[in-house]
């Protein structure tokens, strides 16, 4: 009897890439049964005329490695605690990194500050070895979701952890270019 390993039991690295028109942000996720803003994790942003191809795979790359996913091997539902003390902690951490991009870029508030961008959801599950999964997205004001499997083609790319920076930034940037953005 062979055993079924759910996708949410298998151990993710996560990160998340933005662009808007004024800068370019690389954020850590941290999985407990959802994604959440890491509370240690590797995140930065860059002005947008000052981005490179090759800071975009840098970055991108520390922010993996720096992600953990503690919801894979706890029960489910997941229980109360740990999962109550992570969120506030997470929760400030986001709204830290939030604003100091609204304070570096002058926007009016941190909900200004997440909207009008294109999204990249970034993957690296354990069983898939060196391979990253860059999926693009559709926005919608500050929010941004997958697209259905069925308009999938074309929007998920694939590249190894083992690129050179420049080669992984590559790869990103196509799949940020795949992305309905909400630039409007």
């Amino acid at each position: 009897m062979s055993t079924v390993i759910r996708s949410w039991q298998v151990p993710t690295r996560g990160a998340q890439l933005i662009r808007t028109r004024k800068y370019v942000a690389v954020i850590c996720m941290e999985r407990w049964g959802g994604n959440h803003f890491s509370r240690s994790g590797w995140s930065t942003f860059i002005p947008r005329k000052q981005v490179t191809t090759e800071w975009i795979g840098e970055n991108l790359k520390k922010a993996l490695y720096s992600s953990e996913d503690f919801g894979a091997h706890l029960p489910r539902p997941l229980p109360d605690e740990p999962f109550d003390s992570m969120k506030p902690e997470s929760g400030a951490r986001s709204n830290e990194f939030w604003l100091r991009i609204q304070q570096e870029f002058g926007f009016k508030d941190i909900l200004t500050a997440m909207s009008k961008s294109a999204l990249i959801f970034v993957g690296w599950p354990e069983d898939q070895g060196d391979q990253v999964e860059m999926r693009s997205s559709r926005g919608s004001g500050a929010h941004h979701s997958a697209w259905g499997t069925n308009e999938n083609f074309g929007k998920v790319f694939h590249a190894s952890i083992n690129l050179s920076d420049l080669e992984f930034g590559e790869v990103a940037v196509q799949a940020l270019d795949r992305c309905q953005p909400n630039y409007a």
